[in-house]
């Protein structure tokens, strides 16, 4: 397999989720392991002959922690843990005559997943049936806490807050038009 400006001769690289600018740091610099899942699709030469000693192969690589082969369109997944650049350990992976195509899969960091008491629950709950009652009633929404952020919130929490509150703030502007044109005038 030669090498071609841009690419390997034969080669297709897919790229799974976002583009890869931050990775391989973390948020203040220091280096950190990217951890991701390489989909592998072997030729059909190794598929029939060889395909053991391919994955072997594969297994030999410092970064990869596991090999497994799959059916489907891909003939194998590697669990990858590359203190380097991921984009490198993909080439290296590219380099080998047996791999038509890549599709990297790169792992995210853990979602932080808040969890609700039972007491706050129910009282988002009962301020829930507040609120349809009122707007029921055809009453404005009644006041109540304007909704509090996690200590430690990222800064995509509080855009994703804010743009709550302001559609918040649409949908009340809505409503008090809606109310004031059903009202008739009064006629002297």
């Amino acid at each position: 397999m030669a090498r071609m400006a841009g690419g390997w001769k034969g080669c297709r690289l897919r790229l799974g989720r976002g583009d890869w600018p931050e990775e391989g740091t973390a948020a203040g610099g220091r280096e950190m392991a990217t951890t991701a899942y390489l989909l592998i699709r072997a030729s059909e030469a190794v598929r029939h002959n060889g395909y053991l000693k391919a994955l072997e192969e594969l297994r030999a690589l410092p970064e990869i922690e596991s090999v497994e082969p799959v059916s489907g369109l891909y003939d194998c997944v590697a669990r990858v843990e590359a203190p380097i650049r991921l984009i490198f350990l993909v080439h290296k992976v590219m380099a080998k005559s047996w791999v038509e195509r890549v599709h990297v899969l790169r792992v995210d960091g853990p979602a932080v997943v808040a969890v609700e008491t039972e007491e706050a629950q129910t009282a988002r709950l009962k301020r829930q049936r507040e609120i349809i009652e009122a707007y029921r009633a055809g009453l404005p929404r009644p006041a109540g806490p304007e909704p509090e952020l996690r200590a430690g919130s990222t800064g995509a929490e509080e855009a994703w807050m804010a743009r709550l509150k302001r559609q918040r703030e649409v949908i009340k502007a809505h409503y008090r038009e809606r109310r004031t044109a059903a009202t008739p005038a009064l006629v002297r």
